[in-house]
């Protein structure tokens, strides 16, 4: 997260320099800002502790009408709760224990949003508690939308290289291939630096489907649109509940003062995003995670939109 905040950074130095029409300035940002990029660990942004005292207890739910809850047993052994509408709730195992997701009845193609909400959450929270490694394959940000620049400095914008500049400088700001194991599980695969990857409600969810097939689950689901905000927290709303949100807070504590002092605060809207597992039907292990999250940043001093986007992909080993 910290290199595409060096890239708005970089864009709003940008910004200033233009307003300024120090054409020269906004030339050296542009050779430099590869150079930007390789900021040293010293500078790395704090993280947001808002929603470190948030509940970090799970729901195991099994996606079947019928069942009768019943209390988890000790070690290894999967557990099973109540059905939707009488959730209960138990705390993430520690140490080595896994906690599988439970077995589901009937045909996943079936089951409502809730119930498949429910399987996914106790899936995916499943994965800091008893994954031995995660490998994350990538983790790539783009431009998600045309950019709205304000006429004053849209000109010089363009001979920047206009979206297309953005874009570039987004990529290039992207990560590769890396391995996590242990407490490096929970501070990166998401929701980062949580004991938990999961807290969405079916109210947090504009679709959600699950099929089967060669005896594993595939599960999309895409989220509610999340309106536009300063103070936006982990773990509350629609797409922090799930994804490694870009906060406001961050943003605006890494924008220069010169820049600030023209483009104003940063607020940020999360456009619906999608999130696609993988689960093997028989031990409830997530194999594969995608996460496609859309993130816009809002300058509304100068009227100016960036439409983000950050795509992560990851396999998961047990």
């Amino acid at each position: 997260m910290k290199k595409i905040i060096i890239a708005v950074a970089a864009l709003t130095i940008a910004i200033s320099v233009i307003t300024a029409n120090n054409l020269s300035s906004v030339m050296l940002i542009m050779a430099s800002r590869q150079g930007n990029a390789q900021v040293q660990s010293g500078n790395t942004v704090a993280q947001d502790n808002a929603s470190q005292n948030t509940n970090t207890n799970t729901n195991n739910v099994t996606p079947n009408n019928n069942t009768t809850p019943t209390a988890a047993p000790s070690g290894n052994t999967a557990t099973t709760a109540a059905p939707s509408g009488n959730t209960a709730t138990t705390a993430a195992p520690s140490g080595d224990n896994k906690q599988d997701a439970p077995a589901a009845s009937g045909n996943a193609s079936s089951w409502t949003k809730a119930q498949t909400v429910e399987y996914f959450n106790k899936a995916v929270n499943g994965v800091k508690s008893g994954a031995k490694t995660v490998n994350q394959k990538e983790v790539t940000n783009y431009l998600a939308g045309a950019t709205t620049i304000t006429s004053g400095i849209k000109s010089v914008y363009n001979i920047l290289g206009g979206d297309e500049w953005l874009d570039g400088m987004l990529k290039d700001n992207s990560q590769g291939a890396a391995s996590y194991e242990g407490a490096d599980i929970t501070a990166k695969f998401p929701v980062e630096g949580q004991t938990w990857s999961s807290k969405l409600t079916e109210a947090d969810v504009s679709s959600a489907t699950c099929t089967e097939a060669n005896g594993v689950y595939t599960i999309e689901i895409k989220t509610v649109a999340d309106a536009k905000s300063d103070n936006v927290k982990v773990g509350e709303g629609h797409a922090p509940k799930a994804f490694n949100v870009i906060l406001p807070g961050v943003v605006n504590d890494n924008i220069p003062g010169i820049a600030k002092n023209l483009v104003g605060t940063a607020a940020m809207d999360y456009p619906e995003s999608t999130v696609k597992i993988t689960v093997d039907v028989a031990t409830g292990h997530v194999l594969t995670a995608e996460y496609d999250l859309k993130w816009t940043i809002n300058f509304d001093k100068m009227g100016i939109i960036l439409p983000f986007g950050s795509k992560a992909v990851y396999d998961i080993v047990w």
